[in-house]
């Protein structure tokens, strides 16, 4: 299960509860059938002490603690998944809480989808090109986002790319690379996306 607490101050509990069911629909119904994965469900609390036990939890928060992050998810020494969205850089850069393009909710969305995919933050797929790039579903395509409904708000949520995109045997005509369909191969980027490449045990 993974857990979304609210420790920022701009942006409410209700919105970020409303992030939380957004996440949770599209990973339901969206990126776990993508990858053919069983749906992890996606929950609101009200702090850490609330959080179910041993579910994953992701923070809002205010103020970033990384250098032009938005936001990330890791894993402790001791194998605790977590993860961590800052509202500040959001909203100070033409985002809102909930419904423009660039959002607290879509880049909670991006980490929430990254950490069910590859919890470990440690999965790698071969371009056979010689080098790999690391298995994260949000980075490509990380400026594109589309709305889910909830309720009476349509809240954005990440893109994100499918297991076909890290398939370098893949074609154009197979398509699915990316669920807006906006890539037409593997490892294609869209605009403002990137990836982490390693060759030769170097990351870049």
């Amino acid at each position: 299960m993974i857990t979304i607490i609210n420790q920022a101050t701009r942006v409410t509990n209700d919105q970020v509860a409303l992030m939380a069911r957004a996440c949770w629909t599209q990973l339901r119904d969206h990126a776990a059938p993508a990858w053919r994965l069983v749906p992890m469900p996606v929950v609101y609390a009200t702090g850490v002490s609330a959080a179910p036990p041993g579910s994953w939890v992701i923070a809002v928060l205010d103020n970033a603690d990384q250098a032009d992050a938005l936001g990330y998810h890791d894993v402790t020494s001791g194998d605790v998944v977590y993860g961590k969205v800052f509202a500040g850089p959001v909203l100070d850069n033409g985002g809102d809480a909930l419904t423009r393009p660039l959002s607290v909710a879509s880049v909670l969305s991006h980490e929430v989808l990254e950490t069910f995919v590859d919890p470990a933050c440690n999965a790698w797929r071969d371009t056979n090109a010689g080098y790999s790039i690391a298995l994260e579903v949000g980075d490509p395509v990380e400026s594109d986002s589309y709305p889910v409904q909830v309720d009476s708000t349509q809240v954005t949520v990440s893109n994100f790319v499918t297991e076909k995109w890290f398939d370098p045997n893949a074609t154009r005509r197979s398509g699915g690379f990316d669920y807006l369909g906006r890539c037409t191969a593997p490892f294609q980027m869209t605009k403002g996306g990137y990836i982490i490449k390693m060759r030769d045990g170097k990351v870049t």
